[in-house]
């Protein structure tokens, strides 16, 4: 049955008049009652347009319209709301890794994990800082859990790469809750600094590496180091 409009559907019931059944079946099935395609086909004709939201009609022309500036008024949004960012407005890309100013640090800016059983192996942890050009201190720490010896990993490494001696000075390695794990530090054949460390046995070891911020050191991030696993004492 074709659709009808309401002021054809208010003719039914003024006063006076008796509708019929059928007069009730139209009303039943008129437009204020659409379901299914024709609702579909309205609520998709509703989009936001050059700061309206606009309502249009099946040929395309605009039925009605409310400002967004009015929808905000009336729900008490403010006018800042996600407008901007710093004054910047567009495309802006917001930086959530958190401050890189001394005592700043980054969590696990490099994991490793590995089934492989090897009493002899010992990770070598390679830094950006060259001695023969870098002044720079560093704070690593290296935690997780040797199931293989049933030991805590719990390593940090302290130090300077300094360029005018060529060399580490001021340095330091603590190992805690364990007497088997053993590490340090050295300057690598590449001049790059190294941390190491040895577990009794590799089996099933996982751990994560931490940095800090310190001195006029620079705050390492992932990417910036290395992992190597070698049985050599030094690489």
């Amino acid at each position: 049955m074709p659709k009808k409009l309401i002021s054809e559907l208010k003719e039914y019931f003024k006063t006076g008049k008796r509708p019929t059944q059928n007069n009730f079946a139209d009303f039943l099935e008129s437009y204020a009652h659409l379901d299914g395609p024709q609702l579909a086909r309205i609520t998709n004709n509703i989009n936001t347009e050059n700061g309206y939201l606009r309502l249009r009609g099946m040929d395309n022309a605009i039925v009605a319209q409310i400002s967004l500036q009015d929808i905000r008024n009336n729900m008490g949004i403010p006018n800042s709301l996600v407008q901007s960012v710093n004054g910047q407005t567009g495309n802006i890309v917001l930086d959530l890794e958190g401050s890189t100013d001394v005592g700043s640090t980054r969590e696990g800016i490099a994991k490793y994990f590995t089934e492989t059983q090897s009493g002899t192996d010992i990770f070598h942890i390679k830094l950006p800082y060259k001695v023969n050009t870098d002044r720079a201190m560093y704070h690593l720490k290296a935690s997780g859990y040797a199931y293989g010896s049933a030991d805590i990993i719990d390593v940090t490494w302290v130090g300077y790469c300094y360029a005018p001696i060529s060399n580490i000075t001021s340095h330091k390695t603590g190992i805690l809750n364990s007497t088997a794990i053993t590490a340090g530090q050295y300057v690598g054949s590449d001049s790059h600094v190294y941390l190491w460390f040895k577990l009794p046995t590799t089996y099933y070891s996982t751990f994560k590496l931490d940095s800090l911020r310190v001195g006029n050191g620079s705050l390492i991030k992932s990417n910036d180091v290395q992992i190597l696993v070698s049985s050599q004492a030094q690489l």
